[in-house]
């Protein structure tokens, strides 16, 4: 379980890197649809998964210390 609390915040930095670059690009090519379709939809539900999983596990660390 300790190396959860370590990964996440990882993750959640990878995720919303990988979303925001994935946003950049469509940006420069909005014909290419790079945020249409399932593999987006992925992505954004991981990284939002990811950070209300880091954001919980923080929280109750932080509760857990006080």
């Amino acid at each position: 379980m300790k190396w959860i609390r370590r990964a996440l915040p990882h993750l959640t930095i990878a995720f919303a890197i990988a979303l925001l670059t994935v946003a950049i690009l469509n940006e420069f090519n909005p014909r290419m649809g790079f945020l249409q379709g399932r593999p987006a939809l992925v992505l954004i539900c991981a990284a939002c998964l990811c950070a209300a999983a880091c954001g919980a596990v923080l929280y109750s660390r932080d509760r857990r210390e006080k």
